[in-house]
């Protein structure tokens, strides 16, 4: 899942980068245990993979101690409303690197958790594993050495413990435990994996399986590890901070639906099409959608992200001497969707409130609802699909019937183009009101007929404002 870096803080951008001059691939030895696939990385990234491997390994050692795997639950339960993440700073209790959302949340809580200065069994476990134990990780330790032997740190009379909390909190890790709520670490008894981003996959990634009953210290080998692996076993992801840490942590103001006309009315009813004449007005919106499954999740990812674009068409008129009409494909791209996983399981309306289309003319015979996920991935994706037009070309005024088409298309950065569908303007007023194939959704006493497009469901709100001819 590759990683937008240039939405992070300057703080977080600080911490990867740190050695990132110093450590070129051919100095460390890649052993044959290591995936192909990192080693076509480019330089940062495969630095980032490193970092975050060795120290998914070095968690599941950690996480062998039962006090430990208690002090990591109780942070998680403390700093994330979702239950099911924390980034390594906030373990570490250091200030400088935390996320906003976490150093709020200890600003609220007060003196509540031991900071740096005060006792946390994950964090001393950690630092004395990580002291005694440096040598099995080879990225880690020279990482740290060259981190000590930058000119700043070595001018600080600092312990050794405290330069490595330092250098782990710089790194912008997170640990995320994608089902915390299904496994209690008073009573758990069974295994622990470990895994990390792979920033170039977007489906599974190898894991390493550590005993909590002895056995194999080290961790033996998962060769696929997915989200559904994690929902049966006990799974830590060490992963990196991104925008959409934080923006999970904070509640999202609620959009708000644009302004129609002040005598506008709801059509609470089905009706002909054209009964709504080119100069009425149309105005249509989308109140809310729903997620139907998880298929477009990223892989270890809290939420499902996508976007709409509408493709209809558009007739220009021209005066030059004479008269003549053409139409083109128009495309108009919507705001990001966002649904959390209980979103999704729990089949919560959320409200986006998207002006499909301010005036839905009788010339947008039918319109396309184009749908994309998001990935966190480079490179982009297209979607095509066609629009009909509802023109009369000969005598120069719009048609209830469509008497052309027109293509219309949408690239997004980071994404998977899924599918489209075409509405019909005749079929949707038909279908304002009333169950279908997905059922009704009840709104302010309206049962609205629910669509599709793919997984995501939702329904219109059509407001008419009669204009007098």
């Amino acid at each position: 899942m590759k990683r937008n870096r240039s939405h992070f803080s300057t703080i977080l951008l600080a911490g990867p980068l740190l050695f990132s001059a110093c450590l070129p691939k051919e100095e460390l030895q890649l052993t044959q245990a290591d995936p192909l696939w990192t080693q076509t990385l480019p330089l940062d990234e495969w630095q980032q993979v490193e970092t975050a491997k060795e120290f998914s390994q070095l968690l599941g050692e950690v996480m062998q101690d039962k006090e430990a795997r208690a002090t990591l639950s109780a942070y998680i339960q403390q700093y994330d409303d979702f239950g099911d993440a924390v980034s390594l700073s906030t373990l570490l209790g250091d200030k400088q690197s935390m996320p906003p959302s976490e150093l709020a949340t200890l600003s609220r809580a007060g003196n509540t958790f031991s900071q740096r200065t005060g006792t946390n069994t994950f964090r001393e476990t950690l630092l004395q594993h990580s002291l005694g134990r440096f040598d099995a990780y080879p990225f880690l330790e020279r990482a740290f050495e060259t981190f000590r032997a930058r000119p700043e740190r070595a001018q600080q009379r600092v312990s050794l413990q405290e330069d490595l909390i330092t250098f782990f909190a710089s790194q912008g890790l997170v640990i995320h435990f994608p089902y915390e709520e299904r496994f209690n670490w008073e009573t758990y008894a069974g295994s622990i994996t470990t895994t990390y981003d792979p920033l170039i996959r977007e489906d599974w990634n190898e894991g390493f399986l550590y005993s909590l009953t002895g056995g194999n210290s080290k961790g033996s080998l998962v060769p696929f590890v997915d989200d559904e692996y994690s929902l049966d076993h006990a799974t830590l992801v060490v992963t990196y901070l991104d925008e959409d840490f934080y923006e999970m942590q904070n509640t999202p103001p609620v959009p708000q639906l644009p302004t129609p006309a002040a005598d506008a009315v709801i059509l609470n009813y089905n009706v002909n099409h054209t009964s709504i004449s080119q100069a009425d007005i149309l105005f249509t919106t989308i109140p809310e959608v729903q997620m139907a499954h998880r298929e477009y999740k990223n892989l270890f990812s809290r939420f499902v992200k996508v976007r709409l674009f509408r493709g209809s068409s558009k007739v220009k008129v021209s005066f030059n001497g004479t008269v003549s009409a053409t139409a083109e494909g128009e495309t108009y791209r919507y705001e990001l969707i966002k649904f959390s996983k209980d979103d999704v399981d729990l089949k919560r309306w959320k409200t986006v409130n998207i002006q499909f289309d301010p005036d839905w003319d009788m010339t947008e015979n039918s319109q396309q609802l184009l749908l994309f996920s998001h990935y966190t991935r480079s490179g982009k994706s297209k979607g095509t699909a066609s629009a009909k037009v509802g023109y009369d070309f000969v005598n120069q005024k719009p048609t209830a019937e469509f008497t052309t088409s027109v293509t219309v298309e949408a690239e997004l950065e980071q994404s998977v183009f899924r599918t489209n569908l075409e509405l019909s303007r005749p079929a949707v007023l038909a279908h304002i009101i009333g169950a279908t194939d997905f059922g009704v959704r009840t709104r302010n006493g309206i049962d609205y007929n629910v669509k599709s497009v793919g997984p995501l469901r939702f329904y219109f709100e059509h407001r008419f404002t009669d204009i007098p001819g």
